[in-house]
C-alpha cells in the first residue's frame, strides 16, 4: 500500500526518539527564539527532501484547494511553505509551554468570543470543535490565558490519540507535569470517559476535540461531506459529543496572522454553532449532519484566508470502505 494511501493513525509517528525535542527545549532555554526560528528553514528544506510523502501530500491538498478557488488560492503550490509552516508550528507549542508566548501577541476577531467568555465566567461549560488547520494547543499553553480572559482559572480538557503523537506527548509531560491530567485518550471514550466530561462540563470546562480526522478504532463511522471541491470523510463520533451532553458549540481557529523570526502574531477566530444539540433522539442523525457540513464549510474559509497552515500529511480525500454513522450510537 501507497504510504498516501494509508489511514492517517497508521502513519509511522515522525519523531521516534524525544532526544531532538529535548534538545530543542535546550536550546530555547539558552538561545534567543528568532535564532531557533531562523534553524528552521534549512530544517525543512531537508525533511522536504527526505520525507517525499509529506511533500506530495501537501501538494495535493494545495492543488485541491486550488482547483476550489478557480485557480486564485494558493498563489503558488510549495510543499516547502506547507511544511516550514507546520515546523514553525511546532516551535510555537514548545514555546507556548516554555511560557515564551505573550498573551499580547494574540489578536481576538470580532466574532462570537464574548459570548464563550460571558459563558466561561459564569461557570458554565462549552465543547470546542478544532482542527489540524493552524496551531491551537498554542491556546491551551499561554500561561495567563485563563486569568486575562475569564477572571478564573477555566480547566481545559483534550480528547485526542496520545499514541500517534506519543513521543512529543512525553516530552511535553516532562515540562509540564499536568499535561495528562486535562487528555482524555480518543480511541477510548464510553461511559466512564463521558462521565469525566460531564463533571467537567459542570465545572465550566473547556472540551476540545478536533472534527477533521476519522477515528482510529471506529474507521467505519464517518459522515461524509464535500470538501474543497471533493468528497472527504469526517469523524461521526466528535459530532455526536455535543448531542449527548447537549452542550452548545464553537468553532475554534488559531491561525498565524504572519511570521516574523521576532515576534510572530496569531489571529484567534471562535465562531458559534448555529445547530441546536438539545433536540429529540429522532432528529438526531439530521442535526449531526448539519453541523459536521457548517463545520466543513468553517474549514473551507480559513483554508482559503490561511492556504499554508494545514497540517494534515495524509490523503484526506482518500476513500475507503466507510458507512455513514445513523445518529443511534
Amino acid at each position: 500500500m501507497a504510504q498516501s494511501d494509508v489511514h492517517w493513525a497508521d502513519e509511522a509517528e515522525a519523531i521516534k526518539s524525544n532526544k531532538p525535542l529535548k534538545l530543542l527545549l535546550f536550546l530555547f532555554k539558552t538561545l534567543p527564539a528568532f535564532i531557533i526560528h531562523t534553524m528552521c528553514f534549512p530544517a525543512t528544506f531537508f525533511f522536504l527532501i527526505f520525507s517525499p510523502h509529506a511533500r506530495k501530500d501537501a501538494r495535493t491538498y494545495q492543488k485541491q484547494l486550488w482547483e476550489f478557488s478557480g485557480g486564485k488560492i494558493p498563489p503558488k503550490i510549495s510543499g516547502y511553505r506547507q511544511l516550514l509552516s507546520f515546523s514553525l508550528c511546532l516551535l510555537e507549542k514548545i514555546e507556548g509551554w516554555l511560557g515564551k508566548v505573550k498573551f499580547t501577541r494574540i489578536h481576538y476577531a470580532d466574532d462570537d468570543v464574548q459570548e464563550l467568555l460571558e459563558r466561561l465566567r459564569d461557570g458554565k461549560g462549552a465543547i470546542l470543535i478544532t482542527s489540524h488547520l493552524g496551531n491551537m494547543e498554542l491556546l491551551r499553553s499561554l500561561q495567563d490565558y485563563n486569568t486575562q480572559l475569564c477572571g478564573r482559572e477555566v480547566p481545559v480538557v483534550i480528547i485526542m490519540d496520545m499514541k500517534i503523537s506519543e513521543q512529543f506527548s512525553q516530552t511535553l509531560k516532562e515540562l509540564n507535569p499536568h499535561y495528562s491530567m486535562n487528555v482524555v485518550e480518543s480511541t477510548s471514550i464510553g461511559p466512564d470517559s463521558m462521565i469525566y466530561l460531564e463533571e467537567q462540563a459542570e465545572r465550566g470546562a473547556l472540551i476540545v476535540v478536533a472534527g477533521d480526522r476519522t477515528s482510529a478504532q471506529n474507521r467505519d463511522k464517518v459522515i461524509k461531506k464535500t470538501f474543497l471541491g471533493k468528497e472527504a470523510c469526517f469523524p461521526y463520533g466528535v459530532f455526536l459529543i455535543p448531542f449527548l451532553m447537549k452542550m452548545p458549540v464553537y468553532y475554534m481557529f488559531g491561525m498565524r496572522s504572519h511570521f516574523s523570526i521576532f515576534k510572530p502574531k496569531y489571529n484567534v477566530y471562535i465562531e458559534k454553532s448555529l445547530v441546536d444539540c438539545d433536540c429529540p433522539r429522532s432528529e438526531r442523525g439530521e442535526r449531526i449532519s448539519q453541523m459536521c457540513g457548517e463545520f466543513v464549510l468553517k474549514l473551507e474559509k480559513f483554508c482559503m484566508m490561511y492556504p499554508y497552515q494545514w497540517y494534515n500529511f495524509f490523503n484526506f480525500w482518500k476513500q475507503e470502505n466507510h458507512v455513514e454513522g445513523d445518529g443511534n450510537a
